[in-house]
């Protein structure tokens, strides 16, 4: 039996269709490519090509990748321009000082003339012997204190003599170009009674003025040193003994020890015993005067008195015996220095031993001139300076009172001052004060 053909050729393509592939399906619904023929127009050729365009790959799922950058930009546009926005200036209150918050701007290098600049930083050092500056500074008016460093303002010092506290140099001031006598004193904390002492020479040189007591120009204390800066003399009139071959005359010894004895009256005055009068604390200038120096071991006269202080061999027997005494020791002291300048050396000048030097003070026979021959009037106005009994001693008033009649009746020979400038340019020729 025959089937129709119409019918198997129906379910011949469905069956067909059926078991084609599934990639036979997607390859059958892309469009079929028509052949070109050459009689088509040209521009129908062009629109079929822009209608064949692939479009652009996209996710599956119509997805678009997000453009995070300009929705940022646009999300942000106004915080980051909000300050190029010009915005009102707001009115300080009226009550509300305008203070200046910052530190002022300087430039950097080479500050211009006109900002002031403060002054450098300098490191305060702690100063030595604050306590005896201090005292100093009591002592002595502020116009004869020094603040310069002394090295630096002198010159050429070279060692002349030595005195109770400390050396004594010759120096030059270098801007003045004077000539200066300086004592240097070393300064020790611990030591309160040697500060009495230099204070004390410190107060009477300062402070009191004499035409026959040394005066002081200027003091210094740096580093552990005190400087002492004083009238510079020719010499010492041990200096003038120690370059002769014999004693001085009767007439220049009366000469020198009336001027001395003027010192000692005006400082007797002002209540200050010397307690070291001798040959070497008399100073000569070239012109002849006289002049009492070295007061380190002055000493006020309205307080008992007994300390064994001084020079041994010019000490008076009240001293020695460390009983109370009184100005007068001035006066023993001179009169012995009166022996001395005549015979070149004092009384005991044998004796090295301070025991038996006090011993033949105290003892012994009273002191008398050895090498020299004094004439009456010396000799008796020497014996009187030299009683033994301290409260029967006359003073320095006494004393100078006698000299003056003794030299107007004839009975003492006093040189002038230019026979005693002579004798000191004589000795000395290259001394320049």
């Amino acid at each position: 039996m025959s089937t129709s053909p119409t019918l198997f050729d129906t379910s011949s393509s469905s069956a067909a269709t059926r078991l084609a592939s599934p990639q036979q399906k997607i390859m059958d619904t892309k469009p079929r490519k028509l052949r070109s023929h050459g009689n088509q127009p040209q521009q129908q050729q062009k629109s079929n090509n822009a209608n064949n365009k692939k479009a652009p790959w996209r996710v599956p799922g119509n997805f678009e990748i997000p453009d995070i950058i300009k929705e940022a930009w646009e999300k942000n546009k106004n915080k980051i321009h909000h300050n190029m926005i010009q915005q009102p200036k707001k009115k300080p209150a009226e009550n509300k000082p305008n203070v200046q918050t910052k530190q002022r701007w300087i430039p950097v290098g080479k500050s211009p003339s006109i900002i002031p600049l403060p002054p450098p930083i300098v490191k305060v050092k702690h100063k030595l012997h604050a306590e005896f500056d201090a005292k100093l500074r009591k002592v002595l008016p502020g116009s004869k204190i020094m603040e310069l460093n002394p090295k630096e303002q002198f010159e050429g010092l070279r060692q002349v003599g030595s005195g109770a506290n400390g050396a004594v140099v010759r120096a030059l001031r270098k801007h003045t170009k004077t000539h200066v006598a300086i004592k240097r004193c070393y300064i020790e904390d611990q030591d309160k009674p040697h500060h009495a002492y230099i204070l004390r020479e410190l107060r009477i040189m300062g402070c009191l003025s004499h035409p026959n007591l040394i005066q002081i120009r200027e003091a210094c204390l740096w580093e552990d040193h005190l400087w002492m800066c004083m009238e510079l003399m020719s010499c010492s009139v041990f200096n003038l003994l120690y370059n002769t071959t014999v004693g001085l005359s009767e007439g220049n010894a009366v000469r020198i020890a009336k001027e001395c004895l003027e010192g000692l009256v005006y400082l007797h005055s002002k209540n200050y015993m010397h307690r070291d009068i001798k040959c070497e604390n008399i100073l000569l200038s070239r012109n002849g005067q006289v002049k009492l120096a070295d007061f380190g071991l002055a000493t006020p006269i309205n307080k008992v008195n007994t300390s064994r202080l001084g020079t041994a061999k010019w000490m008076a027997p009240e001293v020695v015996s460390e009983s109370p005494y009184k100005e007068n020791v001035d006066v023993w002291s001179l009169a012995i220095t009166m022996i001395e300048m005549m015979d070149r050396v004092p009384p005991l000048y044998y004796l090295e031993n301070s025991q038996d030097i006090y011993a033949d003070i105290l003892y012994g026979d009273p002191p008398k001139f050895h090498f020299s021959i004094p004439s009456k009037g010396m000799t008796e106005l020497v014996r009187w300076m030299l009683t033994h009994n301290g409260l029967a001693r006359p003073g320095a008033k006494a004393v100078l009172k006698r000299i003056h009649g003794d030299i107007k009746n004839g009975t003492l020979e006093c040189t002038k001052q230019k026979e005693l400038s002579y004798l000191v340019r004589e000795v000395f020729p290259d001394a320049v004060a």
